[in-house]
């Protein structure tokens, strides 16, 4: 399973025309060519872009035919006359989380953390993470959703996916002693280059999606 994630900046003054562009346009486009969109989020807390876009795709060769599509293409240039800062990735699933359901989830938040394995420690911190960190963040309130492995594009290697109802539920859980002592542990024996965001959706792809099931049933 592999997901290809945008990220940009909207232009001031172009919101009500990048709304109607993404939703009339460039929604339609990604799942025509074969890219599910099931995810657009506003960077809350944390650095890089405000705007993520994210689409899945079951196989790689899928995902390549999609991003070498003439409709691909054009709808990217053209999303530029509303966006600047653009940027793109391609992760793949790393097995260790079960990742069998994975699909949108309307309205929910994403607490996730971005690091770079310190290279020896894979059988250890596959053991932490299962046993530990994911059992231990679900008691928080933050349940594990993925994690992937950035095989294209650049910063650290691995995105641990959070989900929560609510921006509440999130800060309520990285405020604990206990979370505090989980990213210790984490940071001092498998991970570096930590950094987390905290997002918020976007509403624009729940819509596309509410309208989809919507004419579905008509």
């Amino acid at each position: 399973m592999f997901l290809f994630v945008q990220q940009w900046e909207i232009i001031k003054g172009k919101g009500g025309e990048y709304t109607d562009f993404v939703l009339r346009k460039h929604l339609p486009v990604m799942e025509k060519v074969g890219l599910n969109v099931i995810g657009g989020f506003h960077v809350i807390v944390g650095s890089g872009p405000r705007v993520s876009v994210v689409a899945l795709a079951h196989d790689f060769l899928n995902l390549q035919n999609a991003l070498e599509s003439d409709e691909f293409m054009a709808v990217t240039h053209e999303l530029h006359d509303y966006v600047y800062n653009y940027s793109n990735a391609v992760l793949k699933g790393t097995g260790r989380v079960p990742m069998s359901e994975y699909g949108i989830e309307v309205g929910t938040w994403r607490f996730n953390q971005y690091y770079k394995l310190v290279q020896g420690t894979e059988k250890e911190y596959t053991d932490f993470l299962n046993n530990e960190y994911i059992p231990r963040l679900m008691n928080l309130g933050v349940r594990i959703k993925a994690e992937w492995q950035v095989i294209v594009g650049s910063g650290p290697r691995i995105l641990l996916e959070g989900v929560t109802p609510s921006l509440m539920d999130i800060a309520k859980a990285i405020m604990t002693d206990e979370f505090r002592m989980l990213r210790r542990q984490m940071l001092s024996e498998f991970a570096s280059n930590y950094s987390s965001r905290i997002m918020a959706p976007t509403g624009r792809v729940e819509i596309a999606f509410l309208l989809g099931e919507m004419t579905k049933a008509l």
